[in-house]
């Protein structure tokens, strides 16, 4: 069936001056291009944003069972404090899991609820008093969460840092109970923004850029009965950062980045597998912000920002076909990431208005 440019306005876009490092609350309604915010479970289509509730920003999420019309499922957040960076997945019974950054006393916090006809109790995952952010979530075939997210450490001696800390990456699964936080990262400060992706395999892939010493790299591990020691997938003086992930019904790994070139940050995609990578390949004709990436039954494709405010689309079918624009938006998410369940591609991202959502299967 063809299928045109759906559009629905969510919600007033939370804009918020920023903060310092530890206290920084999302402008965007739909920030972290490392975090999943839509995605199909079953029959229903779901989205998460952030949006200004008595003048706070506050995180939300809503359903649709055809991408055209849609119910709230309310605001999950809850309190004075800023509330933004939501991420949310569903699980193999139907629940939905939403995660975020709560802004306690101005340090960054992860908090989760639970929906199942109404929302649970919001918990705290991370420590109070020590900065948390950025959750990534993603869930297994059996319904085993596997969640990431940076937070701070303490600094080791000869590793000064102007956070008062090292920034690293930690790991917990979910599979009744939350499991105690496993640090993925280590080495020289700073470990930032994770993404995750579960495969069909039950394996999860995580990503996330961090120092070589030199400049910031965009560095890669998978579970598979136990964490491989993590790898840089760039490399060079120039830095790259918030790379996106999706994994393929093959097991393939689909990545794209930032990477700053002559002062401007342009988009980069990679794939491959554990040992087999290709070479990086720069997809953005102009420069690029804010990528995001996703399957569709043909192969895969990408969203970033143009440096013009655009969000351009390419696809990737045997060829990369040449980039599409979309009209102007801010921190395009893609679904699907992996490829097992609905390859139904669709995509939302920020606007002056709100939010939009965009089913890409006619422009695809």
């Amino acid at each position: 069936m063809h299928r045109g440019l759906m559009v629905w306005v969510l919600g007033i876009l939370a804009t918020a001056a920023p903060l310092p490092p530890q206290g920084y609350a999302a402008a965007a309604a739909t920030e972290s291009n490392n975090q999943h915010k839509i995605v199909w479970a079953g029959d229903r289509l779901y989205v998460t944003y952030s949006k200004l509730a008595s003048g706070v920003p506050q995180v939300f999420a809503d359903v649709s069972t055809d991408g055209r019309t849609w119910r709230s499922l309310g605001q999950v957040s809850r309190g004075e404090a800023p509330s933004t960076l939501s991420t949310l997945i569903v699980d193999a019974r139907g629940h939905v899991h939403l995660l975020w950054t709560r802004f306690d006393g101005g340090i960054g916090r992860v908090y989760h609820s639970r929906y199942d006809a109404r929302w649970s109790p919001q918990t705290p995952l991370s420590p109070a008093g020590s900065y948390a952010g950025y959750p990534s979530l993603d869930v297994a075939s059996g319904g085993r969460l596997h969640l990431v997210w940076y937070g701070i450490r303490e600094a080791s001696a000869g590793q000064p840092v102007s956070h008062g800390g090292i920034y690293e990456i930690y790991y917990l699964t979910f599979d009744g109970r939350w499991s105690p936080p496993e640090r993925l990262s280590g080495g020289i400060p700073d470990a930032l923004n994770a993404a995750i992706a579960v495969d069909r395999q039950d394996r999860p892939h995580v990503t996330w850029f961090q120092s070589d010493g030199q400049a910031f790299q965009v560095f890669y591990t998978v579970r598979d009965g136990a964490w491989s020691p993590p790898i840089p997938l760039t490399f060079g003086p120039q830095p790259s950062t918030k790379p996106a992930i999706a994994v393929d019904g093959g097991g393939r790994v689909h990545l794209v980045w930032e990477r700053l070139e002559r002062g401007q940050p342009v988009i980069y995609y990679l794939t491959g597998a554990p040992g087999r990578w290709s070479r990086p390949l720069r997809i953005s004709e102009r420069g690029g912000r804010h990528p995001t990436v996703g399957l569709w039954p043909r192969g895969v494709f990408a969203l970033w920002q143009d440096e013009d405010g655009t969000v351009m689309l390419r696809a990737f079918d045997g060829r990369w076909r040449a980039p599409r624009r979309l009209g102007p938006g801010d921190y395009p998410n893609a679904t699907p990431w992996k490829g097992s369940g609905s390859l139904q591609p669709f995509a939302v991202w920020t606007t002056r208005d709100g939010v939009r959502v965009v089913d890409l299967a006619a422009l695809l």
